[in-house]
């Protein structure tokens, strides 16, 4: 049967399917929230739906098209990576994710924004050295091993980003559960508005109860993919930024753990001590675990930045921007 054969459905018909729609992703990003990471394909499919263009526009944006709600929302927005700056050669990987205002790091000056020019137009994360906007970003995750559709390989930057941990967390489901928070608050408004403004009545269902707490980072004890074992280069440089709740974080008595980083074959653990020291341990280079402990720099920064350079015969450790260590390494590695 062609489109042109097919009869149209109403306006009431289309609010329903934004109502169930949007229900599903609660449902799966609770249990993704919850500690379930399979859930990450049925968060991807329900947001491919929701908010990305696969032939026609996204269910949200086709219906908000009919009755004109705000798609505002209020965040620590990241912005594009300037390919031009000198910092920027060479670079990598990059990923903020983003954050309600108040929940982001304070130095990303927070502001309103609308959701469908985030989701079309702002840089989601770069990988391999290329960037993906969030809708690019959500629709290769659920056509290549989301609930869309079950591929036998997926792309590169898919793999290299299955296997990036930011202080515990897998950077795969972060860039999802962040997007998926806004699209359950914006398509809860136009649900709103059509109740009000178009008589609509939702349906009873359950309350879905979505926790706070950040989502750890899940071990297979097998690979899931072939032939993604690659050496650390001769010389690189990696920085993970951690969002920390206490300013105070440098000078109070409070032990913290900053967990696991983890970026293709390197792994960080880092950890601040009751004596305020930074504990910082690194695998990667070579058989043997490096490790350090030394007194935290004078700094004002709210944020915890890890920063390692490295070239064949040495290792820098920096922390928020202060390097505070130079270490020796083999050149084979």
């Amino acid at each position: 049967m062609t489109n042109k054969s097919r009869i149209k459905k109403t306006l009431g018909r289309k609010f329903s399917d934004l109502d169930d729609h949007l229900y599903f992703l609660k449902d799966s990003l609770a249990k993704l929230i919850g500690g379930d990471p399979s859930y990450i394909k049925q968060v991807a499919a329900e947001l491919r739906v929701l908010i990305c263009k696969a032939g026609v526009e996204g269910l949200m944006w086709r219906v908000n098209e009919e009755i004109e709600a705000s798609d505002i929302v209020s965040v620590h927005l990241p912005g594009d990576v300037n390919l031009e700056h000198p910092l920027a050669k060479d670079l990598k990987f990059f990923f903020v994710p983003l954050m309600r205002t108040g929940l982001g790091d304070p130095r990303l000056i927070p502001g309103e924004y609308s959701l469908k020019g985030i989701i079309k137009n702002s840089e989601a994360i770069m990988v391999s050295g290329d960037t993906y906007t969030h809708e690019n970003l959500i629709r290769a995750i659920s056509e290549q091993m989301g609930s869309a559709h079950e591929d036998e390989g997926v792309t590169p930057f898919l793999v290299e980003l299955s296997n990036t941990i930011v202080s515990d967390q897998a950077a795969l489901s972060a860039t999802l559960i962040s997007v998926a928070d806004l699209v359950i608050e914006v398509g809860e408004g136009i649900l709103s508005k059509a109740t009000n403004d178009n008589g609509f009545l939702r349906k009873n269902r359950p309350e879905i109860s979505i926790g706070t707490d950040p989502v750890k980072a899940y071990f297979e004890s097998h690979s899931d993919f072939e032939n993604i074992s690659e050496p650390l280069p001769e010389e690189g440089t990696v920085m993970f930024l951690v969002d920390h709740p206490h300013g105070d974080w440098r000078t109070n008595n409070h032990e913290y753990n900053f967990g696991l980083f983890r970026q293709g074959q390197l792994e960080v653990q880092a950890r601040k001590n009751k004596d305020k020291n930074m504990e910082i341990h690194v695998k990667g280079f070579g058989q043997a675990i490096l490790s350090i402990e030394n007194p935290i720099p004078n700094f004002e920064q709210p944020g915890v930045m890890i920063g390692l350079t490295w070239n064949s015969s040495q290792l820098n450790f920096y922390l928020n921007g202060v390097r505070i260590e130079t270490m020796a390494i083999e050149s084979e590695r």
